[in-house]
């Protein structure tokens, strides 16, 4: 509303006042959105520079793809500790994969899963702290964080074309309480674009153990793998690089 003075338009006070908190309000809130959007684009680009640091080889890079972009293998099966998969992709390949969980055998291993880190105090030694190793038969394990694990990936085949591939142990030997059968598909299986790499993922444990891995091959052998142990976004995104940070 306005009231005339000498043919002229004149805004009250109170009006005015309404006025200027809009116009402040609507600046906060652009500034607001503007620094959101900066920050999820530099949380992106530190999830991204995480991802590549977790590469075994800077050149796997080349196998960081989005996995809804690809054919997906179906056929999935789960009894007990047992998943499989027995597949005809769309060019006719044929592939079963198999993997088997069992129970962790500790005297099958050699346990180094924590320091203990002293303090002296007034002439006493005390206990400090626990320094976080999580080493298994002598390589850094998944899945656990300084507690002895329940299970553990006992066997890993892929069967592509009727030839078996090539899978040493190590592969998946350092991944404990996988996440293999359930409700839901917690294991999943894609083919490259081009048909020539297989890809595999799995999670395991939760909270501060949490992982997920993706599994390389292509139609002879093992290749490599892509480990991420993010515990802000979807592992399985975090390992395609198309991960957001969660709400």
């Amino acid at each position: 509303m306005c009231f005339m003075t000498r043919n002229k338009c004149c805004v009250s006070p109170q009006i005015l006042s309404v006025m200027r908190n809009s116009k402040i309000l609507l600046s906060l809130l652009t500034i607001t959105l503007s620094s959101l959007t900066s920050l999820g684009q530099d949380w992106s680009n530190v999830m991204h520079e995480e991802l590549i640091e977790s590469l075994i080889d800077p050149s796997d890079s080349i196998y960081i793809a989005d996995r809804n972009q690809l054919e997906k293998v179906t056929g999935y099966d789960c009894t007990d500790n047992m998943l499989t998969f027995i597949f005809t992709s769309k060019t006719k390949d044929k592939i079963e994969i198999a993997i088997e969980k069992g129970v962790f055998s500790r005297s099958q291993h050699i346990l180094e899963l924590a320091d203990t880190v002293y303090k002296h105090i007034h002439g006493q030694k005390r206990v400090d702290y626990l320094k976080v190793k999580n080493i298994i038969d002598g390589r850094y394990s998944y899945g656990i964080d300084a507690t002895i694990p329940k299970s553990e990936i006992k066997s890993m085949s892929v069967i592509w074309n009727r030839k078996s591939l090539a899978i040493p142990d190590t592969a998946f030997s350092t991944f404990y309480e996988s996440h293999l059968c359930g409700k839901l598909i917690l294991v999943e299986a894609y083919l490259s674009k081009d048909n020539k790499n297989l890809f595999i993922y799995i999670s395991g444990s939760d909270g501060a153990g949490s992982y997920s891995v993706k599994f390389v091959f292509d139609k002879v052998t093992y290749i490599t793998r892509i480990v991420g142990t993010n515990e802000m976004t979807d592992g399985f995104d975090f390992l395609d690089g198309t991960a957001k940070v969660n709400d």
